[in-house]
């Protein structure tokens, strides 16, 4: 039988507890003068971090290469990637003097001369660059590159540079390998591919990069500009180029037609 229980809580004030202990505080009268700014305090640092690539050799340790005369009065061929080259006969450059941008040269294996801007080319396609046996140039040095590869200075942006370890580079490789071209001697220069745009449907005649590939924009903003400055600076040189890609974006140059510019070979 379980009985009800009237459970009162009892609450009790504290009680005060006198403290007898013979230890007391001693008065401290002391005033604390701040010597130290009461703002945050900034630190100053260098806002322009640089992030070094460790497969990126230091600048002091590159070789760079004179570039030889070996087209001296000869027409050059300078193939790019443009869509306007789509289905091209290769084989019809057979016997010229031939400049391969990037993967141009998996579709010309027998180039004369295969050129790169970006170093990331030879880390996509290293296996392919290292079985072809043309002369190789590279704008900026590699950490992986094999001696055969053949480093440029990086010049000015837009215009020609006349020295022969130096290419102007226009911000894509096309401009560069037309400063390559005059350091190898050509007379005349016969751009191929050379659209500066997209075709609406593709951005080059093959499958591309894996990257995503420049717009229209990137190329009326950052790679048009300069060609007006190179061909002014060309200008007396004695050199002709001529672009033979029917829609390209590129005016500066003359314009002629993929057969007229097979009649040079």
């Amino acid at each position: 039988m379980q009985r009800n229980r009237n459970i009162r809580k009892v609450v009790q004030a504290p009680i005060a507890i006198e403290h007898t202990t013979n230890i007391q505080r001693r008065q401290n009268n002391r005033i604390f003068v701040r010597t130290t700014p009461s703002h945050v305090a900034r630190i100053t640092s260098n806002k322009n971090i640089s992030i070094v690539n460790s497969n990126q050799p230091l600048l002091s340790n590159v070789q760079y290469t004179t570039v030889q005369s070996k087209f001296e009065g000869e027409t050059v061929y300078i193939i790019g990637g443009g869509p306007s080259l789509k289905n091209f006969d290769f084989r019809q450059l057979a016997g010229s003097k031939t400049i391969a941008i990037n993967k141009a040269i998996f579709f010309h294996t027998q180039a004369d001369v295969l050129y790169w801007t970006d170093v990331r080319f030879y880390t996509w396609y290293k296996n392919e660059i290292d079985n072809y046996k043309g002369l190789k140039f590279a704008l900026k040095a590699g950490g992986q590159y094999t001696n055969d590869i053949k480093v440029l200075k990086k010049g000015k942006a837009y215009g020609l540079e006349t020295d022969r370890q130096t290419l102007a580079h226009g911000n894509n490789s096309g401009y560069a390998a037309i400063n390559l071209a005059y350091h190898l001697g050509a007379k005349r220069i016969i751009l191929l591919g050379f659209d500066m745009a997209s075709n609406g449907r593709d951005s080059h005649f093959h499958d591309g990069y894996p990257t995503r590939a420049a717009g229209n924009k990137m190329f009326q903003d950052k790679f048009l500009p300069g060609f007006k400055q190179l061909a002014t600076e060309l200008d007396g040189s004695g050199i002709t180029i001529l672009n033979a890609s029917p829609y390209s974006k590129l005016t500066v140059f003359p314009k002629i037609t993929l057969e007229q510019a097979l009649s040079f070979r």
